[in-house]
């Protein structure tokens, strides 16, 4: 017996006509699914582009750190080996070592903090050490090639410290790219120096050089500049370093032996007159008459006298060489 499904022409025609129905819907559904997933696609905005803006530059800094204040001097200035760079006016050096007036010029150096003095409740100054750089952005860095001293003057308002002065180069001192030891020092009640200890050493001669800036509200001058404060060759000349503890080399010195060293001291005077500056030495030497070592034991006295400090009393006793 047969199933009367299969074997009916008209029912087995009316299914047929069905399932053609039952797909062509279908294929229609995917096709306008597809087309509306394509239009969302195709209408969707890109992705906003992102941009950022370089903080603006502060105009007063909350305190007198070092690393505030250089940003006031120096945007971007960071504490750190190859984020030190700024732009400076620097003069051209003459012969005889000093700053050119008036050929000023703007390089691009490193430049670090040294000290920062508060003078009084609302001024402040900051120095630091310039190196210019070279063609390659290299620091300047040879044996004779020393360093700027940079003066920066800020004063304290309602919003803080804010930069009233610069000047990038007040003097050229130093050795390979630095400008020695600085130290801050009291010659009076309410009047600062800088003093600075630049030193080097040529064939195993040794020696270093004192100077003494005063600082002001605006301004800095130098009171006095390459005082020799010690020199010893025993370096150069081995049998040196005998004779001048009094003992015979077995090679006979080639010439005079010297270790000689000062120390500067500042007398504290008034503010209407500052006192004197003495520098104390000790060491040995020989002379052109003996070949044994004389103590010495000697003080030289500055006089501060118009803004500068003169020689008063003593001789200082470091050889040149």
């Amino acid at each position: 017996m047969h199933s009367p499904l299969v074997s009916s022409p008209v029912l087995s025609r009316t299914l047929l006509a069905g399932a053609i129905a039952l797909l062509f819907g279908l294929a229609g559904c995917s096709q306008e699914d597809s087309s509306s997933s394509s239009a969302t696609t195709t209408v969707d905005a890109p992705a906003a582009a992102v941009t950022t803006e370089a903080a603006p530059a502060p105009t007063n800094a909350a305190t007198l750190k070092r690393g505030e204040l250089m940003a006031l001097i120096f945007p971007g200035w960071e504490d750190k080996d190859d984020g030190r760079g700024g732009a400076v006016q620097l003069p051209d050096i003459g012969n005889d070592g000093k700053p050119v007036s008036g050929s000023e010029a703007e390089q691009q150096a490193n430049v670090s903090p040294r000290e920062v003095v508060r003078l009084d409740d609302t001024h402040a100054v900051m120095l630091t050490e310039t190196v210019p750089l070279d063609d390659q952005g290299q620091p300047i860095s040879s044996h004779v090639a020393g360093a700027w001293l940079g003066a920066y003057f800020f004063e304290q308002g309602a919003d803080g410290w804010t930069l009233t002065k610069r000047s990038d180069g007040v003097d050229y001192l130093g050795f390979m790219g630095n400008i020695g030891q600085t130290r801050v020092e009291r010659i009076a009640p309410q009047r600062f120096v800088l003093t600075t200890t630049s030193g080097s050493c040529w064939q195993g001669n040794c020696g270093t050089w004192f100077s003494v800036y005063e600082l002001g509200a605006s301004t800095v001058h130098e009171l006095v500049t390459s005082i020799p404060l010690s020199a010893t060759n025993s370096g150069a000349d081995e049998a040196c370093e005998q004779v001048l503890q009094n003992k015979r080399p077995e090679t006979p010195a080639r010439g005079s032996c010297f270790d000689v060293d000062g120390t500067p001291e500042f007398v504290l005077g008034t503010d209407d007159e500052p006192g004197d500056m003495r520098i104390v030495f000790s060491g040995a030497q020989t002379t052109n008459t003996s070949d044994r070592a004389q103590t010495v034991d000697r003080t030289v006295i500055y006089t501060y006298r118009k803004g500068t400090y003169v020689p008063g009393e003593g001789r200082n006793p470091v050889p040149g060489f």
